[in-house]
């Protein structure tokens, strides 16, 4: 294999896999902020409802519960847990999403001369497949129907 195919099979397979992990990355930023609302929110909602079904007469119960009450919601480590969390998921959900560029870069990468042909050119077809659909909208339903 030539210098010149290998540096661009080479160079696709960066491309490939640079553009599934920037998006990668732009999903998890997105499920971050997602997980970390859902986190807070499912805690607020415990807490209130502990709140409500727990209904004292004595001021120092009360007091206590409001207390405890106040303590879970302030709490740091929920929401930064439910980061963590959405993160990830949306880092391994685009993954999933983008496995077949990923494979296809993977090839043109590291495989012997034949396979990264065979993964540039499945770069270029799957390439050439998501501008038409995605950028022309070939084979998509219209929304308005």
């Amino acid at each position: 294999m030539g210098l010149a195919s290998n540096i661009i099979c080479k160079t696709a397979g960066i491309a490939g896999l640079s553009l599934a992990t920037y998006d990668a990355l732009g999903k998890a930023k997105v499920f971050s902020k997602v997980g970390e609302q859902k986190a807070t929110a499912d805690t607020f909602e415990s807490v209130i409802a502990t709140k409500r079904t727990m209904g004292a007469s004595s001021a120092t119960t009360n007091a206590m519960q409001a207390k405890v009450a106040e303590l879970r919601t302030s709490n740091p480590i929920v929401p930064f847990v439910g980061k963590i969390t959405g993160y990830f998921k949306g880092f391994l959900t685009s993954a999933g999403d983008n496995i077949v560029p990923v494979t296809f870069s993977a090839m043109a990468l590291g495989g012997g001369p034949k396979w990264r042909k065979f993964g540039v050119l499945g770069l270029a077809a799957y390439s050439v497949y998501m501008v038409l659909k995605e950028g022309f909208g070939m084979g998509k339903a219209s929304p308005v129907d």
